[in-house]
């Protein structure tokens, strides 16, 4: 159901593709090899393939919910099921979810803009920076978002053509033996790659703003199916580009294959590449920052968005200011990576059970009306 949200403000099926995917993209892509690889060996792309065959069945648990809720939404749902008070304490859960994950994202490049290309320049003035540039994309409204989500795929993607010139420097032999991992190596692996997929719990909350739903549904399918595919086929390549030993040790992979680029007229290519990810970082950013300002305003309806976004924002520039230290970040980024999995594989399907649970009481209901 749409009924509180204007025709003018919501976007055409196809654009939940950019909007999936923009939002499962990000800094992790960089650096999970490294975390992967430590369980399964060379064989962890496999984990990171069956992770992502996974998640379409989590977004068919999703439509599920939703379709269950009086506006469409999830926020609407757990007032449904729990009532006012503890449905609206779940709702700042999920929006102090969305906003550690927006924050970690702009928090983690600009470790990646000081380690790799700015280290003279001070942490608050890239914060600043992205402040304002996320704060004008926001207080624009979703359909903006939307465009930036769109962008963000686009442009980026002919960054993967970098991974054609790379197979000139790959080993496949790195790959072999195969298909020897257990399922203690199996599930390691598997916890490690799932950052990949966090993103697609926000259609809980913006799902509404996307006209025709049965048709967009399968758009959002295509959008996992593309980022599972990308994905493994980034593992596949790094793995036959880096030794094991090798790679366990790197701290960036992604960004030390993208090194040896050389281009005539261009000697440091991953400049340009750290350049242009900020057109991946800043739709993630903005799409979890939306709906954690989304959750709270139909929380409390009382509070201004743009009040909101301000102050959410304040907090963002302080953190990303001066809480620069190593600690914080594992800190922030265990948190951030154990709460998406309680999301996508605890509560997501507890919230599914629950629908089905009401639809047949509902059938029942039904049923016994007709008899009488």
């Amino acid at each position: 159901m749409n009924a509180n949200i204007n025709a003018k403000n919501m976007v055409s099926p196809y654009l939940l593709f950019f909007l999936v995917h923009a939002a499962q993209t990000g800094v992790s892509v960089l650096s999970f090899q490294t975390h992967i690889i430590k369980g399964a060996g060379h064989d962890a792309w496999i984990p990171v393939l069956v992770f992502g065959l996974l998640m379409p069945i989590i977004f068919f648990m999703m439509l599920y919910i939703l379709k269950g809720a009086s506006s469409g939404d999830i926020l609407s749902f757990h007032k449904d099921i729990f009532g006012k008070y503890i449905g609206s304490l779940l709702n700042i859960v999920l929006a102090i979810y969305f906003s550690l994950v927006s924050l970690t994202a702009i928090h983690t490049y600009i470790d990646i803009l000081q380690i790799w290309v700015f280290d003279g320049i001070a942490s608050w003035e890239f914060s600043l920076l992205f402040t304002i540039i996320i704060f004008y994309i926001i207080s624009g409204g979703f359909r903006i978002v939307t465009a930036i989500a769109f962008w963000g795929v686009v442009i980026p993607s002919f960054l993967l053509l970098s991974l054609v010139y790379l197979l000139n420097f790959t080993e496949p032999s790195y790959l072999f033996p195969m298909f020897e991992l257990v399922w203690k190596d199996f599930f390691t692996s598997a916890k490690e790659a799932a950052p990949l997929y966090f993103g697609m719990e926000t259609a809980l909350v913006f799902l509404p703003f996307v006209k025709n739903k049965k048709k967009a549904s399968k758009w959002g399918y295509f959008a996992l199916l593309y980022t599972t595919l990308l994905y493994t086929i980034i593992t596949v390549i790094t793995f036959m580009f880096f030794t094991q030993e090798k790679l366990e040790k790197l701290s960036w992979p992604t960004l030390m294959m993208i090194k040896i680029i050389r281009l005539p007229f261009l000697e440091r290519f991953e400049f340009i590449f750290i350049f242009t990810w900020l057109l991946v970082v800043i739709p993630v950013a903005c799409i979890y920052l939306w709906s954690a300002i989304r959750s709270i305003k139909l929380t409390f309806p009382q509070i201004k968005p743009t009040f909101v976004l301000g102050s959410l924002l304040v907090v963002f520039f302080y953190i990303n200011s001066f809480l620069i230290d190593i600690k914080f970040s594992f800190l922030i980024g265990n948190v951030v990576n154990y709460s998406g999995l309680v999301v996508l594989f605890g509560y997501i399907p507890f919230l599914f059970i629950i629908a089905v649970i009401k639809n047949q009481f509902k059938k029942k209901d039904k049923n016994k009306e007709k008899g009488v």
